[in-house]
């Protein structure tokens, strides 16, 4: 049964496709109102298909999962009306200019000619996008209508908002400006946030708890400060390489006596050491490498994305220049 005063919980959540493909595997997740909840893990991690089941667009093959205590399988329209949902991938109204696809958005809502018109235009001021009124969203940037779709997300003042993926291709003023939007409304309406990503470093900044998901499983779960705990005091070195060099096999046996040592790709090194040995650990580093072979290098404290190293055992972002996740073929979801 449902647990009072969670907007979302999903409870023992799996889905299995007819090709064997697991996509989720027994998923537990609980989002509190007033909350934005991260789920955190690379492509092909099972992020998608969770939002996907609770938008009752795909049905589990095996669990539950309630929004505001209304199960997303059985009542999936009556869910619906309660999300303000951002897709990663493109949405529909394309050929329509953005301030139509807005306020027909806001009327499919259920919201009143006058009000669907106002939402739009102060919502539409709020972000300073004037310019996207008289254009086709199919004729939009990548980034504008990503701020089309936020903006519609927005609209009619859901209790739940589902993000997936929400600032892919925006400059980081526009980046700054999401999340801002993303607390204000948190904080001052109440509303729950499932913010499904895999841009770690920029999602630490606003989430409350954080579950860490690879292969459809949940692998740890809390607030970024309790995660972030188990590294203790160590530091990151971060380091690119000059005109793509890389490590040899060498190289890469002594680098990894001194910490915890990943390659995202080619080039891309991260290094994880005590905070006490970094002076010596740097000198150690260059003098491996050679100084001239180094681009640049960046000393930050422990983050989310080193938790996921330290927890997977590689970087969030490793797998996206290899060889790609296949999609499986969705089924015919019970809408």
């Amino acid at each position: 049964m449902p647990t009072p005063g969670l907007a979302v919980q999903a409870t023992d959540l799996s889905k299995t496709y007819r090709n064997g493909v697991v996509a989720n595997d027994s998923l537990n997740v609980d989002v509190r109102r007033g909350q934005v909840y991260g789920l955190l893990g690379p492509n092909g991690a099972g992020k998608s298909t969770f939002v996907q089941q609770i938008m009752g667009l795909i049905r589990p093959t095996s669990g539950r999962v309630w929004v505001f205590g209304v199960d997303a399988d059985r009542e999936p329209e009556r869910v619906k009306r309660m999300i303000g949902y951002l897709p990663q991938t493109s949405f529909a109204m394309r050929d329509l200019l953005a301030e139509e696809a807005i306020y027909f958005t806001g009327r499919l809502k259920g919201l009143p000619h006058k009000e669907a018109m106002r939402q739009r235009d102060s919502l539409i001021e709020q972000f300073d996008v004037g310019e996207i009124r008289r254009k086709p969203i199919n004729q939009l940037s990548g980034g504008m209508q990503r701020m089309t779709g936020f903006i519609m997300a927005l609209l009619g003042n859901p209790p739940l908002l589902v993000l997936d993926e929400p600032t892919n291709d925006l400059d980081p003023l526009r980046r700054r400006t999401v999340w801002e939007a993303i607390r204000q409304t948190v904080s001052r309406d109440g509303t729950a946030c499932l913010l499904v990503t895999h841009n770690v470093l920029e999602a630490e900044r606003v989430v409350d708890r954080v579950a860490l998901i690879d292969e459809g499983r949940v692998l740890a779960e809390g607030t970024p400060g309790a995660m972030k705990s188990r590294l203790g005091d160590s530091i990151r070195l971060e380091l690119w390489l000059r005109d793509g060099a890389d490590l040899s096999r060498a190289q890469e046996r002594q680098l990894s006596t001194l910490g915890a040592l990943h390659r995202p790709r080619p080039g891309h090194l991260l290094l994880r050491v005590p905070q006490a040995q970094v002076g010596q650990i740097i000198d150690r580093v260059l003098a491996e490498i050679g100084a001239d072979m180094v681009e640049d290098f960046r000393l930050a404290t422990a983050s989310l994305e080193d938790v996921y190293v330290d927890v997977v055992g590689k970087s969030i972002n490793e797998d996206e220049e290899g060889t790609p996740v296949p999609t499986p073929e969705e089924e015919p979801a019970s809408v």
